[in-house]
């Protein structure tokens, strides 16, 4: 929910200023969202079934447009949901590789990977914030009490 809001409002600015280098972690606005939901492909996607080594990336000059990240954005979050929905707390403990490009390996479970494509995504969020801040445009809130879906907030559409 939280993402959505950041992409409906990157949804309203230019396209420009969305691929402008900003020399930022992936340089632009644009980037840095496609990392955030390509690493929640890569983990959940990959990493969790063992499959790192079938993983793709396409290329981030190839998005065109807010919509070609959306529609990316749209098929990588029903994968999740999908995995989500047949997960069960014994597999939570299932050990897992994640090997970074560096080479480094870490041997995580499976609830620890969830961990880590959840805290990329609030540390990338928060570099958005700034960006955004850079930009004169106030980004939605994060705090999850305006993000509940339990408890819809009156000052938050």
């Amino acid at each position: 929910m939280v993402r959505r809001r950041f992409v409906e409002l990157l949804s309203s600015l230019p396209w420009e200023e969305l691929e402008k280098n900003r020399e930022a972690s992936f340089y632009s606005m644009k980037n840095i969202l496609l990392h955030m939901i390509d690493n929640e492909d890569w983990i959940v996607g990959y990493i969790i079934p063992r499959q790192a080594d079938k993983y793709v990336r396409k290329k981030w000059s190839e998005y065109k447009s807010m919509s070609d990240v959306v529609a990316h954005l749209n098929e990588v979050e029903s994968r999740t949901r999908n995995f989500l929905v047949g997960l069960d707390a014994n597999q939570l403990g299932t050990e897992v590789t994640l090997k970074l490009q560096s080479g480094a390996e870490f041997v995580l479970t499976v609830e620890e990977c969830l961990f880590q494509s959840f805290t990329e995504q609030l540390y990338h969020m928060g570099e958005l914030i700034a960006l955004l801040w850079q930009t004169n445009t106030e980004p939605p809130p994060m705090q999850w009490f305006y993000n509940n879906p339990r408890r819809k907030h009156p000052h938050i559409s």
